[in-house]
């Protein structure tokens, strides 16, 4: 296609990503971003595999991401701190070009997003979309704000929560409550530096903790609580920190050290339900196309949200450059893309109900047949991370 104006709503990871692949191919991109202002601390952390890094080398070196980060090993203990296996990244730099790392969500956005600005992509701020329109030659957003802007299309970058999705999939499926909550956080404890090197991972007596100790020397931990009942839409934000922290004692008080120590020394702790979303029929209609947790959320049990986000950018990016119409770019992405995201989601979700508390009878069984799950994880991994596809090949319509 030739010199195309894009609308891309939200900035997240994946969309300055986008806007800058787009700029490559001679488009013009703008984003809008629903939030008044980025808060650079906001928000916990998340993991970057290979697959997810080798698209961000494309626009810069991975050192500039690096200031604060854990190691991506696993190793993987039941409640009576026994090992149960690993997933070793030791050779990933070798086999893959990059290293899993995890990496503070804010401080990625905001270096993201400064490679953006830097590169001359335009950032609107306080855009929260309400609904979008289409005609044969232009789409139009609309914002709670009064104002209007029009494109040749549109890409909605926006999440999980996608107002995009809503807008033009009114009656898609109903996000999916995965019957989990998950917790977490950053604090400081003493003597724990020996500990610096992987993401040590705890199947509780009745719920799973994971925490890791990062390059700068604080830890960063999350938890999973077993939940059937979805919350009320406001009944976690009401949560004060001492209640908080009273619940996730009470059911780590038979792991091991230094669990309750982590949660005892916690200043700030996120909590959220975790869901994912029912796979979508279609990404696009017309001229609008979603991308990432828009279009496919996954739960966050294998760590690839932000790195299948960042595959979809380049390869609707080559789309839109080497097909010839949006409708052929669109279905040909999501043909492309479609089979394997899924499959992800099938498996986060599989890693996700180990993590439910079970009863003892089950919890004996399920630590029996932990270290084998944990060895089938690892090799399917390979085929996650190896994932790969380079600017320079061209893209054929399917």
């Amino acid at each position: 296609m030739t010199h195309q104006k894009a609308l891309i709503i939200g900035c997240g990871i994946s969309g300055p990503v986008l806007a800058l692949f787009l700029k490559k191919i001679g488009f013009e991109a703008i984003i809008y971003e629903a939030k008044s202002a980025h808060r650079d601390d906001a928000g916990a952390f998340l993991g970057i595999s290979p697959n997810g890094l080798n698209v961000l080398k494309e626009f810069m070196p991975l050192d500039d991401i690096l200031t604060e980060f854990t190691p991506g090993k696993m190793t993987f203990y039941n409640a009576k701190n026994k090992s149960i296996g690993e997933i070793d990244n030791a050779n990933q730099q070798e086999l893959y070009g990059a290293e899993t790392v995890q990496l503070k969500r804010g401080l990625l956005n905001q270096k993201i997003r400064q490679v953006a600005i830097e590169n001359g992509i335009q950032i609107e701020f306080g855009k929260k979309l309400t609904y979008i329109t289409q005609t044969d030659k232009a789409a139009t957003v609309f914002f709670d704000d009064g104002t209007s802007v029009s494109a040749d299309f549109i890409i909605g970058c926006d999440g999980i929560h996608s107002a995009t999705r809503n807008a033009i999939f009114p009656n898609a499926p109903a996000l999916a409550y995965t019957g989990l909550l998950s917790t977490g956080g950053f604090t400081k404890l003493e003597n724990v530096n020996d500990l610096y090197g992987s993401i040590r991972m705890t199947f509780g007596e009745r719920a799973f903790f994971a925490y890791a100790v990062s390059n700068t020397g604080d830890v960063w931990w999350f938890n999973n609580i077993s939940q059937e009942k979805e919350p009320e839409r406001n009944e976690l934000s009401g949560l004060e920190l001492a209640q908080l922290k009273s619940k996730l004692l009470a059911l780590h008080q038979n792991d091991p050290a230094p669990i309750a120590d982590i949660i005892k020394s916690a200043h700030k702790i996120e909590i959220y339900p975790v869901y994912d979303i029912p796979f979508l029929k279609k990404w696009h209609k017309g001229r609008v196309c979603l991308l990432g947790d828009a279009a496919h959320a996954t739960a966050p049990h294998i760590g690839q949200g932000a790195s299948l986000a960042l595959e979809d950018a380049i390869v609707l990016a080559k789309c839109l450059r080497d097909l010839p119409d949006l409708s052929t770019a669109f279905t040909t992405f999501q043909s492309l893309r479609q089979e394997r995201v899924q499959k992800i989601v099938r498996e986060a979700r599989k890693v996700g109900d180990t993590k439910t508390a079970p009863n003892k009878f089950q919890q004996f069984f399920r630590d029996l047949l932990l270290p084998f799950f944990v060895k089938f994880e690892a090799k399917k991994m390979d085929w996650v991370y190896s994932y790969k596809t380079s600017w320079g090949e061209r893209i054929d319509a399917i």
